[in-house]
């Protein structure tokens, strides 16, 4: 990668011109690369690929964060140095496809991997979020995953972590539980209502509850 500081690529990517379209090829080669060396050193899922296959997917998902990054540059906070930040998108987008891909039809939280049931609950449940902010919010998501694991039955658990926590779909969901998703939409209702009285008995404000809610209901 170049030598641009965070200023830099704020401005060369925000401003159109020759200076925007050489941030962007930049930018772009360097997201390919980080989400190929991924997929190759630390996905041992992934062995049985070509590089080829592996260079396909890479610019797929490189084109797919290029295109995040710059919906979302106004988020930049200067905290760390913007390819670490830019590293996060390309890394979450082939994370995401490869959960989605590889856990289709045998869906369960278990089968997700540490790291990336450590993405879903550190990064993408506070992403944006003031630093100090961020900091309660992950202590306010760890109680909720803990009343998650103890509280409800087997059903409502992989309900909620599944479509509000791994993102998967409706559909997916009540395939993978044996149901309609008429009677998922009922499990997800019942949960909810189940956390938020264990929410309300660890005295947790009105407003707690609100804000947390609001992350992924």
């Amino acid at each position: 990668m170049g030598s641009r500081t965070n200023d830099e690529w704020l401005h060369q990517l925000g401003n159109q011109g020759p200076q925007q379209q050489a941030a962007l090829h930049e930018l772009r080669e360097y997201l390919f690369r980080a989400v190929f060396l991924y997929m190759r050193d630390q996905r041992s899922d992934l062995t049985h690929l070509s590089p080829d296959t592996l260079r396909s997917m890479a610019d797929d998902f490189a084109q797919e964060a290029l295109v995040a990054i710059r919906a979302n540059l106004h988020q930049f906070r200067g905290d760390a140095k913007f390819t670490t930040w830019a590293y996060r998108f390309v890394i979450n987008a082939a994370a995401g496809e490869l959960r989605r891909r590889h856990y289709r039809g045998q869906l369960s939280w278990e089968n997700l991997s540490e790291q990336e049931r450590d993405a879903i609950l550190s990064t993408n449940q506070v992403k944006g979020l003031d630093p100090d902010l961020a900091i309660e919010r992950r202590e306010l998501l760890q109680l909720l995953l803990h009343i998650i694991q103890t509280e409800l039955n087997e059903q409502q658990r992989q309900a909620i972590l599944l479509v509000h926590f791994a993102g998967y779909s409706m559909q997916e969901v009540a395939s993978q539980l044996g149901t309609s998703t008429n009677t998922l939409y009922k499990i997800l209702f019942d949960a909810r209502k189940k956390l938020k009285a264990h929410l309300l008995a660890h005295h947790l404000s009105g407003g707690d509850i609100l804000a947390l809610f609001e992350v992924w209901l």
